[in-house]
């Protein structure tokens, strides 16, 4: 039997320990469908995901498949997922689709839908919401029940310790409203807020609109709902206690400012406080990221939480996210969503087509280019997590601006994107980059005092002295680094003109130079 995985907290940082190593998760989600059919895995999942090379795997467990019959419970579909994941020789995240899913309640059993005892949420007009309630305490009770078989039965089956972690629910929150409206949520609504709330927020007093105004909805929903996630997560951990974690949809900030422009209640930056306080099963929290917004929302939850990137668009740019966000921030999971369908060849695609508008956004070179991004952070898993530590490394994504300035060591890199270079006495004039070019992403690891490795696409890098006129730098050597067999070794001597720039190009690119200064 393996050791089971944990979360080691050390120097207020959160690290996946699987098989007492560290371990980041880079992989995928699959798409909400596929895991329920095992010969389709087999057909149209795994044979794709190989080529990928990632090593591991965010899987949904559906609670309407495994409890058809109330109080029945059928996990072969759970088991088959396993089985073959250790065939595949790849880990596991599972999915907890159980109340809530995109802020509805699609994946629970039919005779709960079926049943109005268990009572849906409601708008300001009174009109039904397709999600039940997380005031209503009898389906709250179901989905504990459910949840505590799941890992119950987790704990008996998965002896080798395939499964790593547990998503509990999914993207959790009242889409398109500000709250629920039903009786129920009114009548708690209308009284004064719970003590514990009133601790947590310098012991405010009142009903939750005199509390806190216009944050009033979105507190209070995620009152209710961390609370309601609170015991299903605990009955999970009292039978097999996984990391657990959420993922939220934050808005395009990342801090929210308009409950209902995005699923109010859930688990943003903005409502942490709420959920941390009164959810302490849940061990991190993560964004689902499909806007542009990368570094702004993916630096708000790194700030105090371990970075987990549980879904993320899957295309040409994932390899420039991938980078980054390893280099950036102590990631333990990066996973773009739909991954089986980023390496599926252009004429298997149709099948997948038929329930995935997104599939314009996915190709071959991009599985292959984020394949590449993976297999250099595996290589450099440990050489970036020390660089990190000791402030050697810099990570750099193209988000708008033209170019980015950083230091390091002696050194000032300027990274250019396109167009006009952002300083005066930048030498580097780069054209607008082709459109089906990633954007420029990487990063730039501190080896000693006067080598660097430069990993990236998309990108030009000058360097200069960071001690001004005084000093001029030069490049003494500048090598090509090439992965073989996972390993990063040392390839050709780029020499003459070769030498004298730095050019990433729309795959990855990955350099080591030597400098030197000389004085004036």
């Amino acid at each position: 039997m393996s050791d089971m995985p944990y979360l080691k907290i050390e120097k207020n940082r959160k690290t996946l320990m699987v098989d007492g190593k560290p371990f980041v998760i880079l992989g995928g989600e699959l798409h909400n469908s596929s895991a329920s059919d095992l010969d389709y895995m087999k057909e149209h999942v795994w044979p794709t995901l190989r080529k990928l090379g990632g090593n591991c795997y965010l899987a949904p467990v559906y609670w309407e498949e495994i409890e058809k019959t109330k109080g029945q419970f059928d996990f072969e579909l759970v088991d088959g997922l396993i089985s073959q994941a250790r065939e595949e020789n790849v880990r596991l995240v599972l999915l907890w689709f159980g109340l809530w899913k995109n802020g509805a309640s699609t994946y629970v059993p039919a005779w709960m839908k079926l049943d109005e005892q268990y009572f849906y949420m409601q708008d300001e007009e009174g009109r039904l919401l397709e999600s039940i309630s997380p005031f209503c305490d009898e389906a709250v009770d179901l989905d504990k029940n459910a949840f505590s078989h799941l890992m119950g039965h987790l704990r008996e089956y998965d002896k080798e310790r395939t499964v790593l972690m547990i998503q509990v629910e999914n993207e959790v929150g009242v889409w398109h409203h500000s709250r629920d409206y039903s009786r129920q949520a009114n009548e708690i609504f209308d009284k004064e807020i719970p003590e514990e709330i009133s601790l947590l927020f310098n012991n405010v007093t009142g009903t939750w609109e005199k509390a806190f105004g216009k944050k009033a909805q979105e507190y209070f929903m995620a009152w209710a709902f961390s609370k309601a996630v609170s015991q299903i997560a605990a009955a999970g951990k009292e039978e097999y206690p996984l990391p657990m974690f959420m993922n939220c949809v934050p808005n395009s900030m990342g801090i929210s400012n308009l409950a209902g422009s995005y699923p109010s209640g859930g688990p943003l930056v903005s409502a942490l406080k709420v959920w941390k306080a009164m959810a302490p099963e849940i061990d991190l929290y993560g964004p689902d990221i499909y806007i542009p917004a990368f570094k702004a929302i993916s630096s708000g939850f790194a700030m105090d939480n371990a970075f987990i990137l549980p879904e993320t668009t899957g295309d040409k740019n994932c390899i420039s996210k991938a980078l980054f966000s390893v280099a950036a921030y102590e990631t333990i999971c990066f996973s773009p969503f739909g991954i089986e369908m980023l390496m599926q060849p252009y004429d298997e695609r149709d099948l997948l087509a038929q329930t995935n508008s997104d599939i314009i956004n996915y190709s071959p070179e991009a599985g292959e280019s984020l394949a590449e991004a993976y297999s250099l952070i595996k290589a450099l898993q440990e050489e970036i997590r020390e660089a990190r530590e000791e402030k050697r490394i810099v990570a750099f994504l193209q988000e708008g601006e033209l170019g980015e300035e950083f230091h390091l060591g002696d050194y000032i890199f300027q990274v250019v994107y396109g167009g006009t270079p952002p300083i005066p006495w930048m030498t580097t004039q780069v054209p607008k980059r082709r459109e089906d070019a990633p954007i420029g992403g990487g990063f730039i690891l501190q080896e000693s005092d006067d080598t660097f490795l430069i990993a990236g696409v998309s990108a030009n890098i000058e360097i200069f002295p960071k001690y001004g006129k005084t000093h001029q730098t030069f490049i003494l050597e500048k090598r090509e680094m090439i992965l073989t067999d996972g390993r990063l070794q040392a390839g050709r001597n780029l020499n003459g003109d070769e030498r004298n720039f730095f050019v990433l190009g729309s795959r990855l690119t990955i350099q080591r130079v030597k400098l030197y200064n000389r004085y004036n």
